[in-house]
């Protein structure tokens, strides 16, 4: 469902925009749903960079396949990894997670990280992803302490 954020959505999404204002970023993938654009908009109130609409970051459809959900995000991360650029991705829980286990490029160590937080995960969450040489540090996920 499409929907626009809530009043409590916009509110969250100011807050989350606040956090990320000093971040140096050159780039905003966003799931192409209204709540996740409105999110990013709210974002790129501090950085005026392109946003570009993905819709392989939408969450995961209950009556779509597992293996191809992942490969959806595997592909979006592949294409973004090649750009090189300081990013941020606005996704839905599921998107989000998969895209963190990824970065990890173990199937095992991406399942235990899904899983882990799969409960966890809110509204406007950040997580933080630096590469270090070839590899993916994870430096943090689902953090909210923006809405306290």
């Amino acid at each position: 469902i499409d929907t626009s954020l809530t009043e409590k959505g916009l509110e969250q999404a100011k807050k989350v925009a606040e956090r990320l204002k000093n971040e140096d970023i050159e780039i905003i993938y966003t799931s192409d749903l209204k709540r996740a654009r409105q999110t990013a908009e709210e974002i790129n109130k501090f950085h005026n960079v392109k946003i570009k609409l993905e819709p392989r970051l939408r969450d995961k459809l209950n009556d779509e396949d597992k293996e191809d959900f992942i490969a959806k995000i595997n592909s979006f991360f592949k294409e973004i990894e090649k750009k090189g650029k300081n990013a941020i991705v606005v996704g839905h829980g599921s998107s989000c997670l998969t895209f963190l286990a990824i970065t990890t490029d173990s199937r095992e160590e991406g399942g235990k990280i899904f899983r882990e937080h799969q409960d966890k995960h809110g509204n406007t969450a950040v997580s933080v992803v630096e590469k270090i040489g070839d590899k993916y540090k994870i430096k943090f996920i689902g953090c909210r302490k923006h809405l306290k």
